[in-house]
């Protein structure tokens, strides 16, 4: 298969700034140290890293679409390409590196990324005149070990450098038999950095090796029983949160997509990624309020993630323990476990020039990023005891069936050539208008497996087609190229001093990302329209600061993947894709109270209607509408609630979010009733240099399960399963943490 170039060579740096320019006042050091330092928000980055499944990522912040994301960023520069195949998490996760973080609007994360969602802008230690180091240590009432520290300070004249470890031992809330840990993390980073001509300019380059084990999301499932209104119960002997659900022994057979080659390795093992990272940052003063920053970073990640999917029950039936032949008698857990090999490459230039006048604030921009992906998606099911680390059984005469019948593979390229203008403009007094632009050229090649998939499917497997033709899987090159944009307006009208209306609008187009490709069919569209609309009004004042919002969000040309059950328990999963769009109607009041000195107080409403709008598929020979069904995992209804006190040396803070129903299957058949997250913690700052901390997440303790049900799809009348076994995603149990800071 051929691979396109880049188009933007990323070695081009702006060499026409070697020419000798006048004293600046103010050195570029202590200016962009200010930018970072002002990117510490509080109250404002709707807490983030507080995530009630995952301590390793972002949380996502709710704009009443799914498949949105928190797309992270440093100095400017994602942190990944795209989250799928190679997440986040193997790259980013809040480090000591870090000298500051913000919240960017969907706005800002569009106009220059291409990306719908919030997006979270980190900024690295550059280092300074003067050494100094910070080490953070954290563990909690599981036995997790976090170590992360960072130094930095003056290497020669006017260079400096940075050195940073993370290292994380989590062995989780479960007790997993196989590994000591469900997350296992090394983060390693090198940066120079060289101020020259006066202090005008800086250039930083950064080396990063990462090593991950990140099981999270193949541990969080758990078996319940359901009440049919919405209720969960655990089941006897099973603890959510607590017992893990994955096989005893950790072990999974599986036939390579690529390969035929059957493989069995233990979980641990296989789940790991290794990643590579080269960063190089220039940031230019021209004087007059005029600045240039080029950032340009490679990546290779080459590993494995996967998933373990709950797909049904067989009760009261007959099979025998797959460790020893013994019989067994009873419910037995139908499973689909993924295993995703991936190796991407991730080549990203940005350039941006921004000018500040009197009335305007702009800002313009280029940007190249570039991906290389070979992901294959091999498939197993297998069988094991309704139980706390259950043992694997033999069904049917077989411990593995349906090899591939769910399988996934594409390799190619994608690549976003991209020109963008933002810019702040002060008409009036009273008038301010936010407004940008970002065209972009996409361009995408890719080999994907056009067969349908069949059990021991694999790239060169032969078999035969509904006609009886002999045929041999193999795989299709597609091209596709195309316009993206964006455009954003944002207006803002002061009626009074304190008070006035607010307002913004963002058109985009976007097209299919490379995971849209890995099925049997080619997606149903080739790109997506996308606009978000809000109206509202502003009250700021020194008792509260108040925007209150009217939302519209439409989303059409959606594409999606499921895999589905039959009535008949006998009958394997097969994979379907739907075509859907999505529209969402909303509310949103935030407010942040100071009513005194050193107490803050958060609060947020949100009342959206997602509907989903056109979703259709066929699959065993039934057509299934669920057009104007209310989006999965979406909350109609979302509270947010944050007090933070702050007194002398001490701080105390809690969070309280709470979602409304929400349905686990498209059909709206099965749904969890409204649940709470809640974290609290408190600070004691010793002296200038120490500070003692402690963190309780979920400490109401609730119990239940959220997300959608695998396999439930299908269902039209959820009360036939009132009292059934079901299994799915489970809320981080009662957990405290205590950790220490030292700054020198």
């Amino acid at each position: 298969m051929k691979h396109n170039k880049l188009l933007l060579p990323t070695f081009l740096v702006a060499a026409s700034l070697a020419t000798t320019l006048p004293v600046h006042a103010d050195t570029l050091l202590k200016a962009y140290a200010a930018v970072e330092d002002s990117t510490k928000t509080e109250g404002n980055d709707h807490g983030v890293m507080l995530n009630a499944k995952d301590a390793t990522e972002p949380r996502q912040v709710e704009i009443g679409l799914p498949m949105s994301y928190t797309a992270v960023s440093v100095d400017g520069v994602p942190a990944v390409y795209y989250y799928w195949p190679n997440t986040t998490s193997n790259h980013w996760r809040g480090e000591q590196l870090l000298a500051g973080q913000g919240l960017q609007n969907i706005s800002t994360t569009a106009i220059k990324f291409g990306e719908i969602g919030y997006g979270v802008d980190s900024y690295m230690e550059r280092g300074g005149e003067k050494f100094k180091g910070k080490v953070k240590y954290q563990t909690n009432t599981y036995g997790a070990q976090n170590f992360d520290m960072n130094l930095s300070g003056k290497l020669a004249k006017k260079t400096y450098f940075t050195l940073c470890t993370y290292q994380n031992f989590d062995p989780g809330s479960m007790d997993l038999k196989f590994t000591n840990y469900i997350d296992r993390a090394q983060f390693y980073t090198a940066g120079l950095t060289r101020l020259f001509n006066n202090d005008r300019g800086r250039f930083s380059v950064f080396y990063k090796y990462n090593v991950t084990h990140p099981l999270t999301t193949l541990a969080n499932y758990a078996p319940f029983t359901y009440d049919g209104d919405g209720k969960v119960s655990e089941l006897n002997g099973f603890r959510m949160g607590r017992d893990s659900y994955l096989p005893v022994d950790g072990t999974m057979q599986y036939r390579d997509v690529k390969t035929g080659e059957l493989v069995t390795n233990n979980l641990y093992d296989i789940i790991k990624t290794r990643t590579h990272e080269a960063t190089a940052l220039l940031d230019y003063d021209f004087g007059n309020n005029l600045t240039l920053a080029v950032k340009a970073k490679f990546s290779h990640s080459k590993g494995h993630s996967g998933d373990q999917l709950t797909m049904g029950f067989y009760e009261d039936a007959d099979a025998t323990y797959a460790d020893n032949g013994d019989a067994f008698h009873g419910t037995i857990q139908r499973r689909l476990s993924q295993i995703n090999a991936f190796c991407v490459k991730d080549a990203m230039f940005i350039a941006e020039l921004q000018k500040k006048t009197a009335n305007h604030n702009w800002a313009f921009g280029i940007n190249e990023l570039y991906s290389n992906i070979d992901y294959a998606r091999s498939t197993t099911q297998y069988y094991h005891e309704v139980a706390p680390n259950p043992r694997k059984l033999v069904y049917n005469g077989k411990e593995y069936a349906n090899l591939n019948g769910s399988s996934e593979y594409d390799k190619g390229f994608e690549n976003k050539l991209a020109a963008y203008v933002n810019d702040t403009w002060r008409v009036s007094r009273n008038f301010r208008m936010g407004y940008g632009a970002r065209l972009e050229l996409f361009n995408i090649g890719v080999d994907y497996i056009g067969d349908g998939r069949f059990s021991d499917f694999y790239i060169g497997a032969n078999y035969s087609d509904a006609d009886g033709n002999s045929k041999t899987v193999g795989t299709t090159h597609h091209t596709n190229t195309g316009l993206n944009y964006v455009v954003s307006v944002s207006p803002t009208y002061n009626i009074t001093s304190n008070f006035g209306l607010t307002g913004e609008i963002n058109f985009l187009q976007q097209y299919r990302h490379l995971e849209a490709y890995s099925g049997k069919t080619l997606p149903y569209y080739n790109h997506r329209p996308f606009i978000l609309g809000r109206a509202g009004i502003f009250y700021n004042s020194s008792f509260v600061n108040l925007v209150s919002a009217f939302t519209y969000a439409r989303r059409t040309n959606d594409y999606s993947r499921l895999t589905v059950m039959s009535d008949n328990p006998n009958e394997d999963p097969v994979m379907v894709g739907a075509s859907s769009g999505i529209e969402t109607m909303g509310w949103t009041t935030d407010a942040m109270f100071t009513p005194f000195k050193g107490f803050k107080f958060h609060a947020m409403l949100t009342l959206q209607s997602p509907k989903y709008t056109g979703y259709k598929f066929e699959a065993f020979n039934k057509t299934y509408d669920f057009s104007d069904k209310t989006v999965t995992k979406q909350s109609k209804m979302i509270i947010e609630l944050d007090p933070n006190y702050t007194y002398d040396r001490f701080n105390i803070w809690a969070s309280f979010r709470y979602y409304s129903k929400q349905y686990a299957n498209v059909g709206n058949s099965v749904y969890f009733n409204g649940r709470w997250e809640t974290f609290a913690g408190a600070s004691y700052k010793a002296n200038k240099m120490l500070t003692f901390n402690v963190n309780v997440v979920n400490f109401l303790n609730q119990r239940g399960a959220q997300g959608t049900i695998p396999g439930s799809e299908l269902i039209t009348d959820g009360s036939q399963y009132a009292g059934t076994i079901m299994a799915g995603n489970y809320i981080r149990p009662f957990t405290v943490e205590f950790g220490a800071k030292l700054n020198f």
